[in-house]
């Protein structure tokens, strides 16, 4: 997975030069070469005419024409544009997505345990149930068991009392 993600940037990053974008740099330095040859070809010719006002205005002309240029812009700048602005926007969705998934199959987890849960206490109810009524048919329904038919009497004196 690591090896097709490296290739993949690998083939994007390829894909974003082409020779009309060397072509169109190419270009734009030549203009700003231009541009500034034509400016200091005018400071010149300012300075060439003696005056002292006129040197010391081609002297402040100098130091404040160097302005950055724009560069120039292609599709692909715009399409970076448009990515900066989707791939968040993408990937934050993604990610609600599948943190509602999760929640989805953990509600079903907890469903399950509970349910499960909740059939083994009835399990046991019914086990607990069983053997009290187990208990009250042979104490109650069956009474020979509980109660015998021979009595003995058992008879414990003291000072206080006599069994006569």
């Amino acid at each position: 997975m690591k090896n097709f993600l490296l290739i993949l940037t690998t083939m994007a990053l390829a894909a974003c030069s082409s020779k009309n974008d060397v072509k169109m740099n190419e270009d734009y330095q030549a203009a700003v070469i231009a541009k500034e040859e034509a400016r200091m070809n005018a400071i010149a010719n300012i300075a060439a005419q003696g005056e002292t006002g006129a040197v010391a205005a081609a002297m402040m002309l100098q130091s404040q024409g160097n302005s950055a240029h724009a560069s120039p812009n292609s599709g692909k700048d715009s399409a970076l544009a448009w990515a900066g602005i989707l791939v968040p926007s993408i990937v934050q969705a993604t990610g609600i997505a599948v943190n509602g998934e999760l929640a989805k199959i953990q509600s079903n987890n907890n469903t399950t345990i509970a349910t499960t849960n909740s059939n083994n206490n009835k399990e046991v109810a019914i086990d607990t149930n069983s053997t009290m009524a187990s208990i009250a048919e042979v104490t109650i329904v069956n009474p020979e068991v509980v109660n015998s038919t021979t009595t003995n009497t058992l008879c414990v004196t003291d000072a206080t009392y006599s069994c006569d």
